[in-house]
């Protein structure tokens, strides 16, 4: 689902609004202890990420989600995510809230939020669902 709503800002631009959500699935390996990587794919999309643990489940994560041909986003934490043991006993299950930083390509000035509900199975399989809003300065033409 994707939404795009402009309206006027300032003289001379409008900010524009793209909403949209997607189903990930990748890897996580560890890198070091306390820090993993994530690389994650959907319909034409990559997102790599790293999370960096404060203690047994709470974190930190930066990234970048790459759409191709030069247009991409980066984040890092709005606040600390967290990782404990699913209800099944055999995942783990994480959820986390993304600042959107900046962008390149068609995402320049990108600012906005990223929710991120994801679970990690033992061999490090992961699936992702994520709720993207990102707010974007356009020139007026």
């Amino acid at each position: 689902m994707c939404r795009r709503f402009g309206g006027a800002h300032g003289h001379g631009r409008r900010m524009q609004q793209v909403t949209f959500t997607r189903h990930l699935r990748g890897r996580m390996t560890v890198v070091r202890p306390g820090v993993l990587d994530a690389e994650l794919r959907s319909r034409g999309t990559r997102i790599a990420t790293q999370l960096v643990f404060r203690d047994e489940t709470t974190f930190s994560a930066m990234g970048t989600i790459d759409f191709g041909k030069g247009d991409a986003v980066r984040f890092t934490s709005h606040e600390d995510g967290t990782l404990e043991p699913s209800g099944d006993g055999q995942h783990r299950h994480g959820t986390s809230v993304l600042d959107v930083v900046g962008g390149d390509g068609r995402y320049a000035g990108a600012s906005g939020r990223i929710t991120s509900n994801f679970v990690l199975a033992s061999d490090g399989q992961v699936t992702d669902e994520q709720v993207v809003v990102l707010f974007i300065n356009r020139e007026e033409k």
